[in-house]
């Protein structure tokens, strides 16, 4: 399984890492893992994405080892031996750092776990059994045989169990579990971890929850959820985009609710998250707005005013849930 990536890592010096669009925890605790396991190797790796860390998972990076991209780092990913992108389903998910990488001729690693993933790189290691990218990555690093620190257990921990819905969700599978357990035994403290995502919100972030929850509306007789976020609500509670993660998971708790979306304004357009619970793939849908993602999580950025967006995602929504073409 390993073989092909071991052998990129045995013949580079330097190495870029990235990860998709608007990262989650998955992408953000991989990113940074795969970078830690490179160095303890030698290697020098240089850790750029599309958009920042998320504030609540900025405690797992406290030297900010990870940058947002910009093309003062073009150079510096032309000089690298390799890319891996971990967490990518496809290649226009990488933002601007995807051209970068084509002009560099520079050869590409993809580590992912969805069925969906276009495999758009020279060597990709893609596990659809696999409940998170972290999973892959911690098995990448016992076939290194690199020593699971504390740290490097934390933050392998909380990618899986962020991706997992803390182990509520459907890809909760014995196999995460176990991963979740060697990863605690390693160091990894999960109340500590849940505190740190979880409980220490901050007031903008809770007057940005309460105009979201205003603007909730279902559809499909309460088979759809759908909420929003404009740039008025941001300035009038001082939030930033960063506050809003997780939002989309909040309709989750609503009986009878199988998918789930989040439509948000920022730069570019419409931000569309999308959430399966229990409901079909929305990969797909996401694919159709030129986004991607996973079957129970995707998401896409669609040009156009915000009531035009919601209109025309809500009604591929309601196809896709009578079991028509989205």
């Amino acid at each position: 399984m390993w073989q092909k990536v071991k052998s990129v890592i045995r013949r580079g010096r330097s190495f870029l890492i990235t990860t998709h669009v608007f990262p989650d925890g998955d992408a953000v605790g991989s990113q940074l893992a795969l970078g830690l396991m490179l160095r303890k190797l030698g290697k020098k790796t240089l850790l750029v994405a599309e958009h920042p860390l998320p504030k609540v998972y900025r405690f797992l990076d406290p030297a900010g080892s990870a940058k947002v991209y910009s093309q003062q780092f073009d150079s510096r990913i032309e000089k690298c031996d390799a890319a891996f992108s971990v967490d990518v389903s496809t290649f226009e998910r990488l933002g601007r750092i995807g051209p970068v990488l084509r002009r560099a001729n520079i050869n590409t690693v993809c580590i992912d776990h969805p069925k969906s993933t276009t495999r758009f790189a020279e060597v990709n290691v893609v596990d659809k059994s696999a409940a998170s990218s972290a999973e892959l990555i911690y098995s990448l690093a016992k076939s290194l045989r690199v020593n699971v620190t504390p740290r490097l257990a934390k933050l392998l921990f909380v990618a899986t169990a962020t991706d997992t819905g803390w182990f509520r969700f459907a890809n909760t599978t014995p196999r995460a579990l176990r991963v979740a357990a060697e990863l605690v035994q390693k160091g990894a403290r999960p109340n500590r971890a849940y505190q740190a995502v979880y409980e220490t919100l901050e007031w903008q972030r809770m007057a940005l929850m309460e105009r979201a929850l205003g603007t909730l509306r279902s559809d499909c007789n309460g088979r759809i959820a759908h909420l929003c976020l404009t740039r008025r609500m941001l300035r009038e509670t001082g939030a930033k985009h960063e506050d809003a993660e997780d939002f989309v998971n909040i309709p989750r708790a609503l009986r009878g609710v199988q998918l789930i979306i989040l439509f948000r304004e920022v730069e570019g357009g419409i931000k569309v998250s999308l959430r399966s619970k229990g409901g079909p793939s929305v990969e797909k849908l996401a694919r159709k707005h030129g986004g991607g993602g996973h079957a129970n999580a995707a998401g896409a950025i669609i040009k156009g005013p915000l009531n035009k967006v919601m209109k025309t995602v809500l009604a591929d929504a309601r196809r896709l849930l009578t079991n028509q073409k989205p």
